[in-house]
């Protein structure tokens, strides 16, 4: 665990550095780790698990892409599903260097269909461990990014269905209590509001 947990924040270091090709090698070690996690990890009921991680903002030109991949800090990993949270950090991360890669790749088209491949993922599961409250990161990046992706390449009706569900989603969290930091549901919102209205976004 400790492995994919390195490789996990080595991907992030090349990430903020725009260094895209070392940081998706990173990230595709750090799956590979968890990989052997989940096959050698014997499962073991009612054990608690603890896994510290932190947003680091990545600068990029579009400011309607969530660019904060997850650093992971500490964890305690004891079971095979207890680390189903990390696995999808792990692929969120990926989805989003995907994607900034695709900003300015030759092989733009090719990143983009990576990113939505693997956001899409990272939402499904990350909605498969919404009890666990650090999983609503998780599924707002992903909302929100492929938003972003679909307004970006013109699939409006696509891109609304996904910042309805972004919307929908912060009022949950608010409505449940949960943990968000406000400045990212209002910074959420506003590019939900923004992208929806495709002349608006293509003006901003």
């Amino acid at each position: 665990m400790d492995s994919a947990m390195k490789h996990n924040n080595n991907g992030i270091h090349f990430l903020q550095k725009g260094d895209y090709c070392r940081a998706l090698l990173e990230f595709k070690l750090a799956a590979q780790f968890m990989c052997s996690v989940h096959s050698n990890v014997e499962p073991q009921p009612q054990l608690q698990v603890s896994c510290i991680t932190k947003e680091m903002p990545v600068h990029t030109e579009n400011s309607f892409i969530h660019s904060k991949p997850m650093i992971m800090l500490s964890t305690n990993i004891t079971t095979s599903s207890s680390c189903d949270y990390e696995s999808t950090i792990i692929l969120v991360n990926m989805a989003l260097c995907y994607h900034l890669d695709s900003q300015g790749a030759k092989s733009m088209e090719k990143s983009r269909e990576n990113a939505i491949t693997l956001y899409e993922m990272s939402y499904s599961m990350g909605l498969r461990i919404n009890s666990d409250e650090r999983s609503h990161h998780i599924i707002l990046s992903a909302l929100n990014n492929l938003g972003q992706i679909y307004n970006e390449i013109g699939e409006y009706q696509k891109s609304r269905s996904y910042l309805e569900d972004l919307t929908a989603y912060v009022a949950y969290l608010g409505n449940e209590g949960r943990c968000s930091s406000l400045a990212d549901q209002q910074e959420l919102i506003l590019n939900a509001i923004v992208l929806r209205n495709p002349n608006t976004s293509a003006a901003a």
